[in-house]
């Protein structure tokens, strides 16, 4: 019998595709509902381990910037030692004066010292190293030379004004810094090729070699 000859059947055919197609289409919806949170926290697992594996490598790269940046700030604070002909420590822990020359000439000595203040604190010049008569302002005039075999102390020279012919106007140090500074003396005679230093506050020097 054929479909046109028979309508009933037609529609119940027609009726049992729409369900089968409408199952069909309900199966593959609960697939998708279902496989879609599965996918989710897979996801964000990945990100996040994306991101613990970038950020990882940064904190020891951060922790050696940092030891970096305190070694040199500790360097920096530090002076740099200097090679001279003797070094002596200062009442004031931290601090050092190096002879770095003593130099006879033809009726005077001169002698170069360095400065040295590995302190916390500035190293105050202001009524430390001067002495009266002499005029000036921050002057190295109360440094002497000690022989101590014609128990003779030699004094800085002075002009025809009164100023000690030594550094002047010498500022404050400041920690891990140094200055030079100079003095000169009336020459001792020829046979004295050593002599001692006396720098206030500083241990006194024996036996410093004098140059030509």
């Amino acid at each position: 019998m054929s479909s046109k000859s028979n309508p009933a059947a037609l529609v119940a055919a027609l009726a049992l595709l729409a369900v089968a197609a409408s199952g069909c289409s309900r199966q593959a919806s609960d697939a998708q509902s279902t496989a879609a949170p599965a996918s989710q926290p897979a996801a964000a697992q990945a990100t996040a381990a994306a991101a613990q594996a970038t950020a990882a490598p940064a904190r020891p790269a951060a922790a050696t910037a940092a030891a970096a940046q305190a070694g040199s700030a500790a360097t920096a604070a530090a002076a740099a030692p200097v090679a001279g002909i003797a070094s002596s420590d200062g009442d004031k822990t931290g601090t050092k004066v190096v002879v770095t020359s003593l130099v006879r000439g033809s009726d005077t000595v001169t002698l170069k010292l360095l400065l040295v203040n590995n302190s916390g604190a500035p190293l105050v010049t202001y009524d430390r190293f001067d002495a009266g008569p002499y005029h000036g302002y921050r002057t190295m005039s109360n440094i002497h030379l000690i022989d101590t075999v014609s128990k003779k102390k030699y004094f800085p020279i002075a002009d025809t004004d009164n100023n000690c012919l030594c550094s002047q106007d010498v500022d404050d140090i400041p920690p891990g810094s140094q200055t030079e500074i100079w003095v000169k003396f009336p020459a001792p005679p020829p046979s004295v090729t050593k002599i001692g230093i006396e720098v206030p506050h500083f241990i006194p020097f024996d036996d410093v070699p004098i140059t030509q």
